[in-house]
């Protein structure tokens, strides 16, 4: 199934990909999310997976040539003008918005957990880092215990996403203040709500992991500073991201309501 022609299809639900955390196997709307079904569309063994792989890199330039056919077609419907010399202002102005965004606090301060996270089991489980990418996996779960490698496994799975969310919201926001009215609903809010998913995730699984590693307390406790302090920031921020209703996973689908 082409993703182009997918967003036709009644059964997804429009835009639920744009607010979920990327993990897709413990998800339940998966089969009502066309990225899924593009990925899915498309099996293979994990070869394409593999950067080593030739796999890997056909896979990036067959994506690649059918999105340039769908935005091309998209630019061409609707008047606008694609050339590198229309695009230079927008890139430049993209840019400085990136670099200033890094240099926001709250996008520092996610950053920031995310490299001490590192340190962190560096330190505390150096067994990890010979990890299949950098996860503990079935094979490896004797090393450490089936609890506490679930509790890893999350505060791993948001290490670097909660800086990503972070950052898209604070860029978002930035366009959505020329651009929108205030009643209008912001993907600014939608996108710090996912990361203050994923801070309450993972002060949740810190705290289970404190509570197994009992020896490590002194060094768990500043992370979890560091996480309360970050949602705290966001929500001060983002006032209206708690509130912002995500496609499928904050509303009912004829699923529940059938």
């Amino acid at each position: 199934m082409p993703f182009r022609n997918s967003a036709s299809n009644l059964k997804f639900i429009s835009g639920i990909h744009n607010y979920c955390d990327r993990w897709c196997e413990r998800c339940h709307f998966t089969a009502r999310c066309e990225v899924y079904a593009a990925e899915e569309a498309n099996p293979d063994d994990g070869s394409s997976r593999d950067i080593s792989n030739a796999a890997f890199w056909q896979k990036l330039k067959s994506t690649f040539e059918e999105t340039h056919k769908m935005i091309t077609e998209w630019a061409e419907k609707n008047g606008v003008d694609l050339s590198a010399e229309a695009l230079a202002p927008i890139a430049e102005l993209q840019e400085k918005q990136r670099r200033d965004t890094r240099k926001h606090p709250l996008a520092q301060a996610a950053e920031k957990y995310a490299f001490d996270l590192s340190e962190w089991f560096a330190k505390e489980f150096p067994q990890i880092e010979e990890f299949t990418d950098g996860r503990p996996t079935s094979e490896d779960t004797y090393e450490i215990g089936q609890d506490l490698n679930d509790y890893v496994e999350v505060v791993q799975w948001y290490q670097f996403f909660i800086a990503v969310k972070t950052m898209r919201a604070l860029m978002s926001r930035l366009d959505e203040d020329v651009d929108l009215a205030s009643e209008d609903a912001r993907d600014s809010d939608g996108s710090a709500k996912v990361a203050l998913i994923a801070i309450d995730r993972s002060i949740s699984a810190w705290k289970l992991i404190y509570d197994l590693r009992l020896e490590a307390a002194d060094s768990i406790q500043p992370l979890l500073f560091q996480l309360d302090k970050m949602r705290s920031e966001t929500e001060t921020e983002f006032p209206n991201a708690r509130d912002f209703v995500r496609p499928g996973f904050d509303e009912p689908t004829l699923d529940v309501l059938h």
